[in-house]
């Protein structure tokens, strides 16, 4: 499949959360959303004469592909045999991170800097399962995206 199939199969299924992605469908979709907010981004930046906060085009971009990017990792997660709950861990932490940064000492920043360390290895580590290669052979999740099927 090429990148514009894949990405519009990645938004045709925005809403399973059951099946396998292939690493071509899950990279290209990544790369069409970088690609969608920076170009929202700009849109906001010249309609807002210069500013630079998240303006109401970006926002709407992230809420529309928000369902699709989600899909896609989780279904990606399971092409590598792991449970799309393992996406939940880094996000969770992400977003307890305000709660770090209300400490103002020099012991909150510290305890902010390891919380930091933390959330990269997080991260970093999702990044690694979503890279890998998937399993080309049936699993629990259902068959191999990559291989050839009579099905249209």
């Amino acid at each position: 499949m090429g990148v514009f199939e894949n990405i519009t199969q990645s938004l045709n299924k925005f809403a399973d959360f059951r099946s396998r992605a292939s690493r071509s469908e899950f990279w290209s979709f990544f790369c069409f959303m970088l690609i969608a907010q920076s170009a929202a981004r700009l849109i906001d930046v010249g309609l807002a004469g210069g500013s630079y906060r998240t303006g109401p085009v970006a926002m709407l971009t992230g809420l529309l592909l928000f369902a699709p990017q989600v899909s896609v990792a989780v279904r990606r997660l399971h092409d590598v045999n792991r449970s799309g709950r393992e996406l939940m861990v880094p996000c969770f932490v992400l977003l307890a991170s305000p709660l770090i940064l209300l400490f103002g000492s020099l012991l909150g920043r510290i305890v902010a800097l390891g919380y930091a360390g933390v959330l990269l290895l997080l991260f970093g580590q999702l990044m690694l399962m979503l890279a890998r290669k998937g399993s080309s052979v049936p699993n629990l999740y259902g068959a191999c995206p990559t291989v050839f099927s009579f099905d249209r």
